[in-house]
């Protein structure tokens, strides 16, 4: 029989995934985009061209959190652990282009 605090643990490692996924994106990101790289998703395109990269890179940090919080507020780890997926792939994805610019 499981406690609710032996399922809490992993629940919240799923969150700190999610989070430390997001920082390392925006991270490299970043450097993408001083090397000469362009933003990907066009909504962002859109605030970096307006409010400038490093805010844009805040704003994009901004939203992973709410939206993990909000996954895992509502018991969706699920749903969590897949974007966790696909942010490896984009974290991969942004070392590839840096790797590419070097």
């Amino acid at each position: 029989m499981q406690t609710s605090q032996s399922t809490a643990a992993p629940k919240r490692r799923v969150l700190r995934y999610w989070v430390l996924l997001n920082a390392i994106d925006a991270l490299l990101t970043g450097l993408a985009l001083m090397l000469g790289a362009v933003e990907g998703n066009m909504v962002l395109q859109l605030f970096s061209s307006q409010i400038g990269d490093m805010s844009m890179l805040f704003v994009k940090v901004l939203i992973a959190l709410a939206i993990g919080g909000i996954l895992w507020e509502r018991g969706k780890t699920r749903i969590l652990v897949a974007l966790n997926y696909a942010m490896v792939a984009v974290v991969f994805y942004n070392m590839l282009v840096i790797t590419y610019a070097l």
